[in-house]
């Protein structure tokens, strides 16, 4: 039988394929670290509230209404340091203030976590139950995500062709939502929820197939690039979070 060998020109394709994917695996390597920067500090910052403000009512000896007051300047503050965060976060995606572009992420980040606090004071302050919820809805959450992104990662299909089709959807949806304002159909809410919530986990594997084909194509070792793309992913997660932790809730009055 005829031995087969590699030919010179066939090596250095494998060789070539190989760096490829080595070099696209640690763009994406990078994209999750931002992205895993932004969910400890939004998590770190959620978690710290309600353990500041029982800081403040024990050592400051500070009353409720006062820490209502300070809280509703921090929600405030928050929300106005939002929006020109996202804008600077776009504009600056494609350029080379690193500074700048890392502490507006920052700043989302904290931000974001000032309003997830919401969240913690009312499920923390509930008990054991409340803890076990949010940790829950983590789970299912980091579950959805590490499925979709998978998929979104791996898959041969340009999943950008389902970009029009979700636009359709979702103004679809968004119309029988002010339709329903008149019919109070509690059906037609959940059959909605459920549609704009299936297109949103459907939108984290389109996400991360953009991030991989633009990391092939070496724009990732824009730095400022990929925090963009971590910041889209985290905004993906903290959405389907909160959806997640709305529907436990639900799902627990009913039990």
């Amino acid at each position: 039988m005829q031995e087969y060998r590699y030919k010179p020109e066939e090596v250095k394709v494998k060789e070539t394929e190989t760096k490829v994917v080595n070099s696209v695996g640690m763009q994406m390597f990078k994209v999750y670290l931002w992205f895993a920067l932004g969910l400890l500090i939004t998590g770190g910052v959620s978690l710290g509230i309600p353990n500041l403000m029982v800081l403040l009512a024990n050592k400051a000896q500070m009353d409720v209404e006062t820490l209502g007051r300070i809280y509703i300047v921090m929600i405030i503050v928050s929300v106005i340091l939002m929006i020109p965060s996202w804008i600077i976060l776009a504009v600056q995606s494609c350029r080379r203030n690193f500074k700048l572009m890392l502490t507006t992420y920052l700043i989302y980040a904290i931000c974001m976590g000032v309003l997830v606090s919401t969240l913690m004071l009312v499920f923390i302050g509930s008990g054991q139950k409340g803890i076990n919820t949010i940790c829950t809805a983590f789970l299912i959450t980091g579950g959805i995500f590490l499925v979709m992104g998978l998929f979104g990662a791996l898959t041969k299909t340009n999943l950008n062709f389902f970009v029009p089709v979700i636009c359709v959807i979702v103004l679809g949806a968004l119309t029988i939502s002010l339709i329903n304002i008149f019919l109070h159909s509690e059906m037609i809410y959940w059959i909605v929820e459920f549609t704009i919530f299936g297109v949103m986990v459907l939108v984290v594997a389109i996400d991360t197939y953009n991030i991989k084909k633009i990391a092939e194509k070496g724009g990732l070792d824009n730095p400022n690039l990929a925090i963009f793309c971590a910041y889209q992913l985290y905004t993906d997660f903290i959405w389907l979070f909160i959806r997640i932790v709305f529907y436990l809730l639900i799902a627990s009055k009913h039990d």
